[in-house]
């Protein structure tokens, strides 16, 4: 896999379904930025909740989106990586290899 392609495939998809289905989108885009905007839980813990929960589902674009946007959200390698057990815990070592995806898009993305 290739992490910024996939990065940009995601970035696509996105204008793409703005574009073709702006009213099924926007409806789901904007419940995105209002449930990830700063609140009770910073957009911090947000970003490794769902870097967590991409691990769980096991969705490699969703682990590529959310390190990404982790890391601009100062979330450090060592909290995704601790996060990430929390996946293996409920989903198992099925979880646990997507860490490996992880670990690449972080090496990807850090500055």
């Amino acid at each position: 896999m290739d992490i910024k392609e996939v990065s940009h495939d995601t970035d696509e998809l996105v204008k793409h379904m703005h574009k073709e289905y702006p009213g099924l989108t926007k409806p789901l885009t904007d419940l995105y930025i209002k449930t990830g905007a700063e609140g009770v839980l910073s957009k911090k813990t947000k970003e490794i909740v769902l870097v967590t929960l991409a691990v769980a589902s096991q969705c490699d674009y969703c682990i590529v989106y959310h390190v990404k946007r982790a890391l601009k959200a100062g979330v450090t390698k060592d909290e995704m990586i601790e996060a990430c057990y929390l996946a293996t815990l409920v989903f198992g070592t099925s979880a646990w290899m997507h860490i490996t995806d992880v670990l690449k898009a972080i090496d990807a993305f850090k500055d």
